[in-house]
């Protein structure tokens, strides 16, 4: 199946942004600033932003890495399903480092206008990291 040039955009999102810390093909291809919608807030995203954001997590997981389980894309909306792993080796959410594995799924919504990215939707459970991450961990 051909990849529409939105999803290959969604798909760089991951393999080159949040995998190898590049987000330069970005340029010219989003909004200037991006809504975010996650966990009942809406953040502004830039491209900047997103950068430093990638920076926040390898502090902490400095080998993380984003697999993509599914990527459909419909009209202007594109829909990604994912996993995210890496090893708890720097402050989390005020937690010290653990040396911890952790394994996350999480799924994300794109809309673009024209080919421009203009806004997201993330669905990230974080209570599964911090659980995997904490120094007691539930049986």
């Amino acid at each position: 199946m051909v990849e529409t040039a939105n999803q290959q955009i969604v798909r760089r999102v991951f393999e080159e942004g949040w995998n190898q810390a590049s987000f330069g093909f970005l340029a010219g291809r989003t909004a200037d600033v991006v809504p975010m919608h996650y966990n009942g807030q809406t953040l502004e995203a830039t491209a900047d932003s997103l950068s430093g954001l990638v920076g926040v997590w390898r502090a902490a997981f400095p080998d993380l890495a984003f697999e993509i389980r599914h990527l459909i894309g419909e009209g202007d909306v594109v829909a990604v399903s994912l996993v995210f792993r890496g090893t708890h080796r720097g402050d989390w959410w005020g937690l010290a480092a653990s040396g911890k594995s952790v394994e996350v799924e999480e799924s994300m919504f794109f809309r673009f206008e024209d080919g421009t990215l203009v806004e997201m939707w993330e669905l990230f459970d974080e209570q599964t990291l911090k659980r995997q991450i904490s120094e007691v961990l539930e049986a």
